[in-house]
Order: C-alpha cells, then structure tokens, then sequence
C-alpha cells in the first residue's frame, strides 16, 4: 500500500472512531496520519489531518490542544494552498469558534 493511501485509511478510519466516541483510537490513527502527512511534505494533508486532530481534541475537552491543531493546520493550509479555498475556510471556522467559546467560557 502506497503511503498516501496508508494516509486516507488512518483518516477515515480515525474519524470512523471518532464518530464512534473512540476518541483515543481517533488520535492514534490520525498521529499516524499526520507523521504520513509530514513525511510527505504535504501541506495539504497536513492541514486536513491536524483540523481532524483538533476536532478530536476539541470533543474530548483539551481546548488548548485543539487551539494549536487548527493554528497548525490554517498555517499548513496557507503555505499549501493560500487562503481562497474550502479547507482554509473549515479550518478558520473551527477556530473561530473554538477561540470565541474559549473568551466567553472565560469571561
């Protein structure tokens, strides 16, 4: 198996168990995605692997984990694609809103 399709399996299958409320299974498929990812030199599946990674984090509670997965990922997403694009948009979304739950949870 060819390590970009390696990549799409550990995707799917970790967001499979997120869905499923398996949320340590999820990040371990999706690290393993992510290293893939890296190795490759891919911004975009970068980008699209840490937003995953971030939704995780984010259901699981960890808020500040979650932050610097999207920061990461809007980054990656940037130097891969520039910002006129539907991932760039997913990801600046789930930032927003994560960072504007965070201020009023803390106000």
């Amino acid at each position: 198996m060819s390590r970009l399709k390696k990549l799409g399996m550990l995707n799917r299958e970790g967001m499979k168990a997120c869905n499923s409320g398996r949320n340590e299974d999820a990040l371990f498929q999706l690290v393993q995605a992510d290293s893939i990812a890296r190795s490759l030199k891919s911004p975009l599946h970068e980008a699209k692997i840490r937003n995953n990674i971030g939704i995780v984090h984010q259901l699981s509670g960890n808020r500040e984990e979650a932050l610097v997965c999207f920061r990461l990922a809007k980054k990656a997403v940037i130097a891969g694609a520039g910002t006129n694009n539907n991932l760039h948009k997913v990801i600046v979304r789930n930032l927003t809103r994560l960072e504007n739950a965070t201020e009023r949870k803390a106000a």
